[in-house]
């Protein structure tokens, strides 16, 4: 598949480039990516390297993880990343800390999953979230996104180092927006108020 572009009000979804290697590497040595993200940790700038000339353009061609940069402006810096993984249609995405809090991340979530949802992944009828227990950021971006959040039997994610898993919150997203989504969320983010 070749690299869509998408826009939103005020982001510029494009590919992310070896050019923001610097920005991934700081952005991904923030203490949050070690409690609630599998990212490598410690994080280096030959991670950031390997995953912007190797994994983002690699996984675009084969459909595998379709990955966006979110950014201000054509050509502007990285302020986070959001993707969407072919295998269950699953959004994952990370912000750097000083661009957390604005609603940027929820604007580009609603955007990538409407893409997904309209015929950008063919087949598409459902879009997946799931993240470590107690991140309520990304649980908020799930909501706000119009995601339903599930219980499964099995509600975990893997470790880092991919040997156990860890207890999860997941959701799911359909093309048109469950009346019972914000709701749902109520026992874990009235909770974490």
């Amino acid at each position: 598949m070749l690299p869509v572009g998408l826009r939103t009000a005020r982001l510029v979804l494009d590919p992310p480039v070896r050019a923001d290697a610097e920005l991934v590497t700081r952005y991904c040595q923030d203490p949050l990516f070690e409690r609630y993200l599998t990212t490598p940790w410690p994080y280096t700038r030959a991670d950031a390297e390997a995953f912007l000339g190797a994994h983002v353009p690699e996984s675009w061609a084969s459909g595998n993880e379709l990955t966006w940069a979110l950014r201000r402006f054509d050509g502007g810096p990285l302020l986070g990343v959001i993707s969407v993984r072919e295998a269950q249609h699953e959004l994952g995405f990370w912000m750097g800390a000083e661009h957390r809090g604005k609603g940027l991340m929820s604007e580009a979530a609603i955007a990538v999953v409407e893409w997904t949802l309209a015929g950008g992944i063919r087949g598409a009828t459902t879009v997946f979230w799931r993240a470590v227990e107690g991140n309520i950021a990304s649980a908020k971006v799930a909501r706000a996104a119009g995601f339903r959040r599930i219980e499964p039997d099995d509600a975990t994610v893997p470790t880092r180092d991919g040997t156990g898993t860890l207890p999860a919150w997941y959701a799911v997203r359909e093309a048109s927006v469950d009346p019972r989504a914000s709701a749902s969320w109520d026992a874990i983010l009235e909770a974490a108020a």
